[in-house]
């Protein structure tokens, strides 16, 4: 399922200057094979610019070597995921930046200021729900086991977003990873057991044991799970309907733009289009029909 582009209520008033031919530096906060279509489709969008890659490693001193070589360059950055990010606003703030692959902004310390832009790594819960539902009509009963913490605040959008959808969501925080076992099985099973797990961005569901076991449990209970991220339908989620990743580097290439040709316009953080994946290997064990609709919208299928 792909949607319009949507902007996050969250505008900031560009005030930087011109910059002709301008300096593109993309800050990789790790060189991550799958951010190439991002990247590709950036350049493609920025063509006129010359545009330079660099690997921050993973590494908070290597991204301090590489920033501060960029000092007083006519640059404009492009800061991709968290680390890169915020270096690139404590070493150079003044620095026209642009970021993506970054799922909450102000979690991060994003907030309204100058020479700052970017795309949300992120598809809208009332999105997300719309393309599971296409695709699982009888998910009505919708589990999330979550750390306040970690995604507190998506909980409370999908919340507000499952008003009118016909659907129910069924929350259960967790405090820690060895506290998901249980609170798993008491949302598989029982009078009040629910019909998928939709698993949210939060850190203490994606590591491999908490993975593995989240994903041997609901085969075994007969229940799908619905995630943000292509990755896990590879790994046995049945839908996704994550960021398109061609529309980040494209949206993003529309920002550098924006900032080279000096716009002084009041710009906001965009939310990319969404892309729909579906695993049909599951859907068959778990004896769930996908229709020809959701069949034809997804982008990719398992």
């Amino acid at each position: 399922m792909r949607h319009a582009r949507a902007a996050l209520v969250l505008p900031l008033v560009l005030v930087s200057t011109a910059i002709s031919a301008a300096d593109i530096a993309i800050l990789k906060s790790t060189d991550t094979l799958a951010w190439r279509p991002a990247i590709e489709a950036l350049r493609r969008t920025a063509s006129s610019h010359a545009v330079t890659e660099y690997d921050l490693r993973g590494d908070k001193a290597e991204g301090e070597k590489v920033l501060t070589a960029l000092k007083g360059k006519a640059v404009i950055l492009v800061g991709m995921g968290p680390l890169a990010v915020q270096l690139a606003r404590d070493i150079l703030p003044d620095t026209p930046l642009v970021f993506c692959m970054v799922q909450d902004p102000s979690k991060v310390g994003l907030t309204a200021g100058p020479n700052l832009t970017g795309v949300a790594f992120y598809t809208p819960a009332k999105n997300q729900l719309a393309a599971f539902r296409m695709v699982h009509p009888q998910g009505v009963r919708i589990g999330i086991l979550y750390n306040e913490e970690n995604v507190g605040r998506h909980v409370q959008e999908a919340q507000k977003a499952v008003a009118g959808l016909g659907r129910a969501l069924v929350t259960k925080p967790v405090g820690s990873v060895k506290d998901v076992p249980q609170a798993l099985r008491e949302m598989l099973t029982g009078e009040n057991a629910v019909d998928a797990l939709w698993i949210l961005p939060d850190p203490m569901l994606l590591d491999d044991e908490s993975r593995r076991f989240i994903f041997a449990e609901t085969l075994k209970a007969g229940r799908p799970v619905y995630s943000f991220s292509s990755a896990l339908v590879g790994e046995g989620a049945l839908v996704s309907n994550g960021p398109d990743l061609v529309s980040v580097g494209e949206l993003a290439g529309d920002l550098v733009n924006r900032l080279a040709s000096g716009e002084k316009t009041k710009i906001e953080f965009l939310v990319p289009r969404g892309e729909l994946i579906i695993n049909k290997k599951i859907a068959g064990k778990l004896k769930i029909t996908i229709s020809a609709e959701a069949l034809k919208a997804a982008a990719r299928t398992f």
